[in-house]
């Protein structure tokens, strides 16, 4: 992953749920242009932190030997914008236990809501050699260092 959007992997309950954390700096790229003036966390990158954090949960709970691929994306809703300062706490719970990876996903800033959806993925085993293999092993190595300091 070129972009990371998840500073801290605070807990996961393996097939269920994951919270991280994402530190919101004003030293990041994005706020050049969005917006001078009025810096604004686009909401395009919450949702790749809904992403993030899913897809670690996804290949946590499968041992890397399976990476989910996004095909939905509903029920995206925001709620405040995310500023420069902020903490993004996001948490993802699975819906279900059968074999569909559904998540509702959600941010808070300081205990208020700023943002949810609801991601669908399907699995994709990690075979040798492939595209989900490479990313498997850049999930791998992520949870690693995310889960570093606990």
């Amino acid at each position: 992953m070129r972009f990371v959007f998840v500073d801290r992997i605070v807990s996961a309950e393996l097939r269920r749920s994951i919270e991280t954390l994402k530190n919101v700096s004003a030293a990041e790229d994005v706020f050049a242009d969005h917006f001078p003036g009025y810096p604004v966390f686009p909401g395009a990158l919450v949702v790749e932190a809904f992403t993030q954090a899913s897809q670690l949960l996804i290949g946590m709970s499968h041992d890397f030997t399976a990476v989910g691929r996004l095909h939905g994306l509903s029920r995206v809703a925001f709620r405040r914008p995310v500023r420069p300062g902020d903490q993004l706490a996001i948490r993802c719970e699975r819906r279900g236990a059968d074999g569909a990876w559904t998540l509702d996903a959600s941010a808070t800033v300081d205990g208020q809501r700023v943002a949810a959806a609801t991601l669908e993925y399907t699995l994709e085993p990690a075979l040798p050699e492939t595209a989900a293999a490479r990313q498997a092993d850049r999930l791998r190595a992520l949870a690693r260092e995310l889960q570093r300091d606990e």
